[in-house]
């Protein structure tokens, strides 16, 4: 069911599973939470215009919250003007309508008008506590459901190799710019997802009642408790600043003597030259968590398929992918890395660079399956 050889693990309902998208909604109620009861008159014919017409109830003591509603109705109108000018797009006349249906008429025939133009923009309101809302366009990194899990075990193994010194420290400062700069989660770390699929899986393994074969599972017991030991070693070496600073010194002084050893040498380069050209640039940076508002429930997050983890070919694999597709196969969600412009300002260019996704992507899939070559000269 999943592919041993290659990082693309695609999630069992990928089909299901959409990108995130902000949505306006328009309140669900009044300024003040409790009803109020409206007195009626009985109707008297009058032919006094004042006496015929119908005013709206007086609202006392919330002219703050009217004000905001001013301020954000404002705001982003003034952001529509913007963006209408760098993308030459009409702006209706909405006068005819009340906050906050006129701002939410207004996302929709702008979205209509922007798709018209890039089906792949995407109009949003957008917020944050230093900022009132304003309007963006975004266009996101397509990661078509897959989870790139990175196996560490090959260089646990390189790294007992004699003879194997310069590939183990080669591979070494690759995995840590992942991991340093790259921001992928270790599997070893209490906070990161994948600990505790691992953990559920240990816990499984050790009910009796879970146990059909009671050898099987104390080696599955054992394995678990050597990745524990060995992957809290490896995690020191990760997190060494110094090993990552050797890169572009272990790069020029490499020479390959297999296939995969050249191969790890190409990706090496690449990340070399995309370390310089993007530094400190982690993926998380480009990853916009919880635009709908709903505290990550139902929603693929970029822990879920962004990880290393310890072995693609162990006793555990199989079971490890089981338990995570079977768990974000209910997700419809998913958090994905976008470009975003705001409009709070005028624009003079549109601007959606993802080269660095691109390329960043592009590498996890390749250094994925050069670790399940050296993998393979273990296990084969």
């Amino acid at each position: 069911m999943y592919q041993h050889q290659s990082l693309q693990q695609n999630v069992a309902t990928a089909s299901k599973v959409g990108t995130v998208r902000s949505v306006f909604k328009p309140k669900s109620r009044s300024f003040d939470s409790k009803k109020r009861k409206v007195s009626k008159c009985t109707t008297i014919h009058s032919g006094n215009g004042f006496l015929n017409h119908t005013f709206a109830p007086l609202v006392n003591g919330y002219a703050k919250e009217i004000n905001a509603a001013n301020r954000v109705a404002e705001r982003v109108f003034s952001a529509a003007r913007n963006l209408c000018d760098l993308y030459s797009l009409t702006l209706l006349d909405y006068t005819d309508l009340v906050y906050p249906q006129n701002v939410a008429k207004l996302v929709e025939d702008l979205q209509l008008q922007i798709s018209a133009i890039d089906q792949d923009a995407n109009l949003m309101v957008v917020s944050s506590e230093e900022l009132l809302p304003t309007l963006a366009v975004s266009k996101i990194f397509n990661t078509k459901t897959t989870l790139y899990y990175l196996p560490i075990e090959p260089l646990y193994v390189l790294m007992q190799q004699e003879g194997r010194k310069e590939t183990a420290g080669l591979l070494l400062s690759v995995l840590c710019y992942f991991y340093q700069i790259g921001g992928i989660p270790y599997f070893g770390e209490n906070s990161s997802y994948l600990y505790y699929i691992y953990q559920m899986i240990y816990d499984w393994n050790s009910e009796e009642e879970f146990c059909e074969d009671a050898a099987e599972n104390q080696y599955i017991l054992d394995h678990i408790i050597l990745i524990e030991r060995e992957s809290d070693k490896l995690l020191e070496f990760l997190n060494d600043h110094d090993q990552l600073n050797l890169l572009s010194d272990r790069l020029t002084k490499f020479h390959p003597n297999t296939i995969a050893e050249a191969s790890l040498k190409t990706i090496a380069s690449r990340i070399n030259k995309l370390a310089e050209n993007f530094p400190s640039r982690s993926i998380m940076d480009s990853i916009q968590e919880d635009l709908n508002r709903n505290d990550g429930e139902g929603r693929i997050i970029a822990d879920h398929y962004l990880s290393f983890i310890w072995s693609a070919e162990d006793c555990l694999y199989d079971q490890l992918m089981e338990t995570v597709n079977c768990e974000l196969q209910e997700y419809n969600e998913i958090d994905e890395p976008m470009s975003m412009q705001l409009f709070d300002k005028p624009q003079t260019n549109i601007s959606h660079d993802l080269s660095f996704e691109q390329e960043f992507f592009d590498l996890l899939n390749e250094l994925s399956d050069n670790l399940n070559d050296f993998a393979h000269e273990k296990h084969y």
